[in-house]
């Protein structure tokens, strides 16, 4: 199948208008953490997608890898060999020999910088082989050499998934999407009802 004869997505609700093609990009700006939170819910559903978090989501408790892999397993995404293949081939992207998936067995939360927990987010996103990914405030808090790093999630999003979509939301226009995104879009907020 090539990208032409692959649906596009169209939202509806607090994302009307909205359309993205396959394979696309775009930046939505929204305007409050109300706003925010309608969109994603919008978004998500309305296809089947998932949200990295700015603090990748993960649960305090758990271990790095289980916090990655369990979601996947629990709504049954594949095979146990397709998702331990998925994640092997995700993470060799982050580092030589394994080094990513060897620290992942050791790890907690508590103990990852911002950029490794949106890594972390990113990982169990793939695992999960969403229609949709949606990167929430990806950027910030970060530093130059992280950022660089954060931008390659939607190089190897696309090298797995070629004709799905991902989506930046963000409060101001991130200048580190410029090149990045098909389009950016501000949503209005939806004036308030007296």
């Amino acid at each position: 199948f090539g990208a032409a004869s692959m649906p596009g997505i169209r939202f509806s609700g607090a994302c009307t208008g909205l359309s993205l093609s396959p394979g696309s990009s775009c930046q939505l700006v929204v305007g409050s953490p109300a706003h925010k939170q309608a969109i994603l819910d919008s978004l998500l559903g309305q296809v089947k997608g998932c949200i990295v978090a700015a603090d990748g989501g993960l649960i305090s408790n758990l271990p790095l890898l289980e916090n990655i892999t369990l979601p996947a397993e629990f709504h049954r995404v594949g095979s146990a060999a397709d998702r331990e293949s998925r994640l092997r081939e995700v993470t060799r992207h982050f580092g030589k020999d394994g080094a990513l998936l060897r620290a992942l067995d050791f790890a907690r939360p508590a103990s990852l910088i911002p950029w490794q927990k949106r890594l972390a987010g990113f990982v169990r996103a793939m695992l999960m082989e969403p229609e949709l990914i949606v990167f929430d405030s990806l950027f910030g808090g970060i530093g130059r050499a992280e950022a660089s790093k954060l931008r390659e999630f939607k190089r190897i999003f696309h090298l797995h998934f070629p004709f799905r979509q991902v989506v930046f939301v963000n409060y101001a226009e991130e200048p580190l999407l410029q090149g990045l995104v098909d389009q950016t879009v501000h949503l209005q907020e939806p004036a308030a009802s007296v």
